[in-house]
């Protein structure tokens, strides 16, 4: 099983069990008699300011949100080829010029990046990125601002269309989403 870098909450009973994974660090122990969620919604109610950078071959969008608030925000594109289906002497030719199109979105995002949250950066709680796992990770060793950022980076990866302002925008709903998994205990007669 995976393990959750913010922590669980449990609620078990002889009916069933629900685990809770909340989207951000529980910050404390505790047991209690009865479904006590009051702890996890006060962790889930406070506002928070989240940075948010989404990335897909083609464009990116950085914002920082203050609560469920998109305070300030840069979106941009950058055009990099679609994929090459033919092999043949032209193949190796496109392959360099779609990853010299991709260098330059992840060092124009970069930039933007570095631009938007180095000013906004004192009293950001976390850092959350979306999009392309794999565009993500070749944007991470080109990009090495993003490392300044690790001790406030969640490991999670946000699902997201290409990223537009819209986009953006909707991702203050995903940001406090909570993954729970129910267990039904088994009966026997």
């Amino acid at each position: 099983m995976e393990q959750s870098e913010t922590g669980s909450a449990l609620f078990w009973s002889l009916a069933g069990s629900h685990l809770v994974l909340p989207p951000f660090p529980v910050d404390r122990s505790l047991e209690s008699q009865g479904w006590h969620a009051g702890p996890l919604q006060s962790l889930l109610d406070r506002p928070r300011r989240v940075a948010v950078f989404l990335l897909r071959m083609g464009g990116y969008a950085v914002g920082v949100f203050e609560g469920e608030r998109l305070a300030v925000s840069k979106v941009g594109t950058r055009f990099v080829k679609g994929r090459h289906k033919k092999g043949g002497s032209s193949s190796s030719r496109f392959a360099r010029r779609r990853e010299e199109q991709a260098r330059g979105l992840f060092d124009k995002a970069c930039e933007e990046f570095r631009t938007l949250i180095e000013p906004q950066r004192k009293g950001l709680e976390h850092l959350v990125l979306g999009g392309d796992r794999h565009t993500l990770q070749a944007f991470e060793k080109r990009c090495p601002y993003l490392s300044s950022l690790a001790k406030i980076r969640l490991k999670r990866v946000l699902e997201v269309p290409d990223p537009r302002l819209k986009v953006l925008q909707a991702t203050s709903r995903l940001l406090y989403e909570s993954r729970v998994a129910t267990f039904q205990p088994e009966l026997t007669v």
